[in-house]
C-alpha cells in the first residue's frame, strides 16, 4: 500500500482512535503508522484537540443564580439615562455647534480640493515644457 493511501487510511480512522473505539488490531497499526509519519501526528494531534473542545462543549451548562430573571426585569423596567437627566449633560452638542461642525468640514473639502486642482495643474505644466 502506498504511503499515500496509508495516511488517507489512517486519518480515516483518527476520530475512532482517538475516542478508543478501533480494535485492538486497528489501534496497534494506526499507532505504529503515527511514530513515523509527521503528517498524520499533525492530524492526530488536532483530531484530539477537536475531541477535547467538544467535550468541554457537551458538559452541562451552570444554572443562572436564583432571583436573575427578577433583576433583569426591573432593570429593564427603570427609566433610562435619557429619562432621569433633567438638564444636557456638560459638553452636549447645542444647536449651533453641529453646523458649525458641517461648515468646517465643507471649508476643508473646498480647499483641499482646491489645493490638489492647482498641483495637478502645475504638473501638467510642467510635463508640456
Amino acid at each position: 500500500m502506498s504511503e499515500s493511501r496509508m495516511c488517507d487510511e489512517v486519518q480515516a480512522q483518527l476520530p475512532s482512535y482517538v475516542d478508543r473505539s478501533l480494535s485492538r488490531v486497528r489501534r496497534r497499526l494506526v499507532g505504529l503508522h503515527l511514530r513515523r509519519c509527521q503528517d498524520c501526528q499533525r492530524a492526530f494531534s488536532a483530531e484530539r484537540d477537536l475531541a477535547a473542545g467538544l467535550k468541554v462543549l457537551s458538559a452541562p451548562a451552570e444554572e443562572p443564580p436564583e432571583g436573575l430573571l427578577d433583576e433583569l426585569l426591573a432593570q429593564a423596567a427603570r427609566p433610562g439615562v435619557k429619562g432621569r437627566a433633567a438638564v444636557p449633560a456638560r459638553g452636549a452638542v447645542s444647536g449651533a455647534r453641529p453646523a458649525l461642525s458641517v461648515a468646517l468640514l465643507v471649508a476643508g473639502a473646498a480647499a483641499g480640493t482646491g489645493v490638489g486642482y492647482g498641483t495637478w495643474r502645475g504638473v501638467r505644466r510642467l510635463r508640456r515644457r
